[in-house]
């Protein structure tokens, strides 16, 4: 069907005669970039590489759903188990801190009845991809070609050319309006930006996945490389994450196209599901080269929620070559995962805490870290640093910073809420520390009061938080300390000790801890 000029109608596509074409093309460019970005390595994604996570999760079709929205997988109540995977947009890996497009890819399993993918009949799986923007950067795939051949090429000056080009100028505002920073991927919302089938022809939605309020979310820090997959480790380590999920159905086909994705769909959103991703630890190598070998694709489908629209038309082809090809190239079989009963044997029981890590202050303080890699698993370095009868074998002496030689519990035994107790140094002088978060084998904070000497001029209360994260299947231990000050001269005082002696205490405290733990 070619492009008309008569009245659209709900649902319908519009075909361009070249897309088959500008598909090729596609293909030809993005083999030629991960060749040469991936010469004699792991080949990677052309896009939504860098991956911070893949969990598992359960999608809940909501009860008592109207006749009309029972279609494909939502035709009755039911939960699936599902693999998703969170993810940055940018082809080349970068820093999490740098705006970018984030993406949610979902597969749920144990969906029966045949797929469209022609070699994919049995596999009993749906795919879902949404990403963190309500709108698409390119009105057409023509736009989004001519984008992609420039941002792709092996010539720098062929890329010069496009962003000097005034034409493009309103594609690549959209390209960066489309960008966001984010302090954690269960913190966003997403949508699919493409439109989908739903049911039948005549019917036409799009998809949006929010993030529930009541999610407890963890944010240790927004500075590493790649804190995004440390603050959803920490989160899941003790909270479960729930999204709601929605269509939103196409009710005007002139003022929500299907074919132009730069255009936000006005109509309302609909609750379809519940999307639940379990508390887990994910961040093994095993687990998270699994979902960096994972493939998904929106043609990965029921029949019932087709993908709609040029673009979706281009996926198709796109994205069943580029992981071939890359499969391929690392010599990996294209499997799917199968749904299993024991699917959620190894999730962890949410906790209920009674205080979260907002509670140490983030506005008029001094700040200083040091952190270590230690050759062990999380449980083992949580229960070493956080013995009471082991900290004076640890933090010792450093510069004119005595080490700890005694410590008395004053309540409970250093594992929960409220627990504190006296620490006693080696010039005599003492403190209270009180645990004020406590997120078994990945976090806890503690408040500190009760200063017998100088700092008690200088402070009514500082602050320390030992955060746990796996990398490379190591642990890393991370000390923050946080000050508050009494006066500004009490600040320009600290400004020199905490830089001078107090960053090197807390390194030459955590390397104490790394040998004991590694011997």
């Amino acid at each position: 069907m070619s492009m008309t000029l008569t009245q659209k109608k709900i649902g319908h596509e519009y075909v361009d005669a070249d897309e088959d074409n500008i598909a090729a093309k596609m293909v030809d460019e993005f083999e030629a970039q991960v060749t040469r970005l991936y010469k004699d390595k792991k080949m990677l994604r052309q896009v939504h590489t860098k991956m911070h996570g893949c969990v598992k999760a359960t999608f809940a079709v909501e009860k008592g759903l109207p006749e009309e929205l029972r279609e494909g997988v939502f035709k009755k109540s039911k939960n699936y188990h599902a693999w998703v995977r969170f993810s940055n947009g940018n082809t080349k890996p970068q820093k999490d801190r740098k705006k970018d497009i984030r993406g949610v890819a979902i597969k749920l399993m144990g969906v029966t009845g045949e797929k469209i993918l022609n070699d994919k009949h049995s596999l009993e799986s749906q795919d879902f991809l949404l990403m963190s923007s309500e709108t698409f950067f390119a009105k057409s795939i023509g736009e989004l070609s001519k984008l992609l051949s420039a941002v792709t090429a092996k010539s720098k000056l062929k890329k010069l050319f496009y962003f000097l080009n005034p034409m493009h100028l309103p594609t690549l505002m959209r390209v960066n309006k489309s960008m966001i920073a984010c302090d954690n991927p269960l913190n966003i919302p997403y949508w699919s930006t493409q439109p989908y089938q739903f049911g039948n022809i005549k019917n036409s939605v799009k998809y949006h996945l929010r993030p529930s309020p009541e999610n407890a979310i963890i944010v240790e820090n927004t500075t590493d490389y790649n804190y995004l997959k440390y603050n959803m480790a920490q989160t899941l380590n003790d909270n479960e994450a729930k999204f709601d999920f929605y269509v939103q159905f196409q009710t005007d086909a002139e003022a929500m196209p299907i074919e132009d994705p730069t255009v936000a769909w006005t109509s309302q959103f609909v609750k379809l599901a519940t999307l639940t991703i379990h508390a887990q630890v994910f961040d093994s190598n095993a687990q998270m080269e699994f979902g960096d070998n994972l493939s998904f694709n929106p043609w990965h489908s029921l029949p019932e929620h087709r993908p709609l629209g040029s673009f979706n038309r281009v996926r198709k082809r796109i994205y069943e070559t580029m992981s071939k090809f890359r499969h391929d190239e690392n010599k990996l079989a294209v499997t799917e995962p199968m749904d299993s009963p024991d699917f959620l044997r190894d999730i962890l029981i949410p906790k209920r805490k009674t205080a979260i890590d907002q509670q140490v202050p983030s506005k008029k303080i001094l700040q200083t870290s040091a952190e270590v890699i230690v050759n062990c698993d999380k449980e083992k370095a949580y229960k070493y640093v956080s013995s009471v009868k082991e900290l004076p074998n640890w933090l010792m002496k450093t510069g004119p910073i005595y080490g700890i030689i005694n410590v008395t519990t004053l309540r409970g035994n250093w594992e929960k809420v409220g627990d504190n107790r006296l620490v006693k140094r080696g010039d005599s002088a003492t403190l209270v520390e009180e645990l004020i978060t406590v997120s078994h084998y990945a976090h806890y904070a503690y408040q500190t009061t009760e200063f017998s000497d100088i700092f008690k001029h200088l402070t009514n209360k500082t602050y320390g938080q030992m955060w746990f994260d796996t990398v490379n299947d190591q642990t890393r231990l991370r000390w923050v300390y946080t000050f508050t000050y009494r006066s500004i001269f009490a600040k320009l005082f600290l400004m020199i000790f905490i830089p001078l002696f107090l960053k090197k205490y807390l390194q030459n405290g955590l390397n104490n801890a790394k040998a004991y733990l590694e011997d």
